[in-house]
């Protein structure tokens, strides 16, 4: 089973390169859980927006497959990736390892608050 805080270097430099990118508003993570990441975005702060942060959300409920959930600050799917733990294992389907996935998952959250806000 996949634990995003042994990703949390990882997942802070992906981040901070999107805040980089931004040359109007701070991206920054929020908080690193188990399954669960938090993604700040400036511009939701300066909305007044009460749900402020992207989530992603690790499901973990069937075995063997591993989804990440890049979602909306209100928790609505945006977008999910299959993934594992090592190297991809396309027996399940898994095209991507953990790495690859949380990458596409937080450039889909910022190429998507970019197109939307």
């Amino acid at each position: 089973m996949i634990d995003l805080r042994n990703y949390k270097d990882y997942i802070r430099e992906l981040v901070e390169e999107e805040n980089r990118k931004d040359k109007n508003w701070r991206w920054s993570v929020k908080s690193i859980g188990k399954g669960r990441i938090r993604i700040r975005w400036g511009y939701l702060d300066y909305l007044e927006e009460e749900n402020n942060c992207f989530i992603i959300d690790l499901d973990s409920s069937m075995p063997d497959m591993e989804w990440l959930h890049a979602c909306w600050p209100d928790g609505e799917l945006m977008e999910c990736y299959l993934v594992v733990e090592g190297k991809p294992n396309p027996q399940v389907g898994a095209e991507q390892n953990i790495k690859s996935g949380l990458k596409d998952a937080i450039w889909e959250i910022a190429y998507t608050a970019h197109n939307c806000y």
